[in-house]
């Protein structure tokens, strides 16, 4: 835990905040935000500031000595379990507000963070695990494949040098494979724990599902917005506004168990048996539930229906209008970057985002290494299907072209019909090409990430066919 020194000006506004007058909301607002501004200004990376009174705070249960009961205290996100922020009280000026930094999926070296500002009657519980790690590295002479799932026949994400050290941060039960965090990246991959070796005792990792998702603390979070309006026209709405830095890209959050990927500002609020309603004021947000996505844009929002344990209970809704009065009150002068709110889009626009999202097609793109996952794969009826959809809507168990015709090959980016491979550029190749659908001169074989026709590697998982690439074998014209 960490506490700022109290400067005059935090002094005086938190002294007046108990007399201010409830005529006098613009201004209660004001200083409770100014006081945020000043006290938290030097919150860190996966850090959480107590901005302005009043908050509860419940610690995990493996931290002690957690102080947070202050403006000022700061204490990192895997200590909290969970926050209760104040309404606005107008006859004792309380409103709480308080201010997070979270690493989520950026780069660990990044000095860049996503931000979350939380004010008003809001509950948020942090439903990452508490972090482990152990630090680990490659043993014997061989390269080794960091694969997407703990499977030897899951795609590779990485290549790990001999020698190499990374940090493992979760494991199966068994340990027979380990999740470690990608240098110079903010993803996670999994590698075969007979292929590492570490001081630490790994059973202290925490134990995930092969398929379960790494969250850092509070990219994945439960929260509840209050209902209670008001107590004047000048208080923004309860709930999280939630800003990406500056060329950080899409930032991947799991927010009451819906898939939430922005690169932008927005706006959430949620209630029980109610809806989660996801705002964006710029920028963009992708939702997705229950196997549906769609794309609220700015000047747009998206709902999703909540049960009454805070899970979605259907998928989200196509992108809607809002209006100026649904934002104008968002404290977004305390944000790390200086947004306009985009106006709202009118129904005319509206209509049109919604038709491009509902006729959108999704296609796999045929290349001489793979064929892209055909996630959330929806007809003209808005129906999700597990196969392609051509430009009518309608599902085919082939290839389709861009102008919606079915073909018996791969086609290019431009829609045309090619007997190769090609990259993601869309251009004709005569050699391999990889999942991230660069040309390469050999297949990798095994799991040591030597190049060649034998199986150098040490997770034997089929040589050559069997190796980083998985080939399907029609692709690469052998005789299997």
């Amino acid at each position: 835990m960490k506490r700022l020194p109290l400067t005059l000006c935090a002094i005086i506004l938190l002294l007046a905040a108990p007399v201010m007058a409830a005529a006098d909301c613009p201004a209660l607002v004001k200083q409770a935000l100014a006081v945020t501004d000043n006290m938290c200004q030097t919150t860190g990376s996966n850090e959480a500031c107590y901005g302005n009174i009043h908050l509860q705070a419940k610690p995990n249960s493996s931290t002690p000595n957690f102080i947070f009961s202050q403006p000022g205290d700061r204490v990192n996100l895997s200590e909290i379990k969970s926050l209760q922020l104040s309404p606005m009280q107008v006859d004792t000026g309380e409103w709480g507000v308080a201010l997070m930094h979270i690493q989520a999926n950026m780069p660990a070296q990044s000095k860049k963070n996503l931000m979350l500002l939380a004010f008003g009657d809001v509950a948020i519980q942090n439903d990452a695990l508490t972090p482990t790690a152990s630090d680990v590295e490659v043993v014997g002479s061989d390269a080794i494949n960091v694969r997407r799932l703990p499977n030897l026949n899951a795609g590779a994400v990485a290549v790990l040098k001999p020698g190499q050290e990374v940090t493992a941060v979760e494991r199966l039960k068994d340990t027979s494979w380990l999740r470690i965090n990608l240098p110079d990246s903010g993803e996670t991959g999994w590698v075969k724990s007979d292929l590492l070796k570490g001081t630490d005792d790994l059973s202290r990792l925490n134990v995930v599902e092969g398929s379960q998702p790494n969250y850092r603390p509070m990219q994945a979070f439960t929260f509840i917005s209050g209902q209670d309006q008001p107590k004047c026209a000048e208080i923004p709405n309860n709930g999280l506004i939630i800003q990406t830095p500056e060329g950080a890209g899409e930032i991947r959050l799991w927010v009451n168990q819906v898939v939430v990927k922005l690169g932008s500002t927005v706006y959430f609020q949620a209630q029980p048996n109610g809806d989660m309603i996801i705002t964006t004021l710029e920028g963009h947000a992708t939702v997705e539930a229950l196997g549906v996505s769609h794309t609220a844009v700015a000047g747009t929002r998206v709902h999703v229906k909540m049960g009454a344990d805070m899970k979605p209970v259907a998928p989200p809704s196509l992108p809607q209008s809002y209006t100026a009065t649904d934002v104008q009150n968002l404290p977004v002068t305390s944000l790390q970057r200086t947004i306009a709110i985009h106006a709202p889009l009118t129904d005319a626009e509206v209509a049109i985002v919604q038709q491009q999202q509902q006729a959108q097609v999704v296609v796999g793109n045929v290349a001489g290494a793979a064929v892209d996952t055909l996630n959330n794969v929806v007809d003209s009826a808005g129906n999700v299907v597990s196969s392609a959809v051509d430009t009518a809507g309608n599902t085919v168990n082939t290839v389709v072209d861009t102008a919606g015709n079915v073909v018996g090959s791969a086609v290019d980016t431009a829609g045309n019909v090619v007997s190769g491979a090609v990259d993601t550029a869309g251009n004709v190749v005569s050699g391999a090409v990889d999942t991230a659908g660069n040309v390469v001169g050999d297949v990798v074989g095994g799991d040591s990430g030597n190049s060649g026709s034998g199986d150098s590697g040490n997770d034997d998982d089929g040589g050559l066919l069997g190796g980083i690439l998985n080939l399907p074998c029609k692709l690469l014209q052998c005789n299997k």
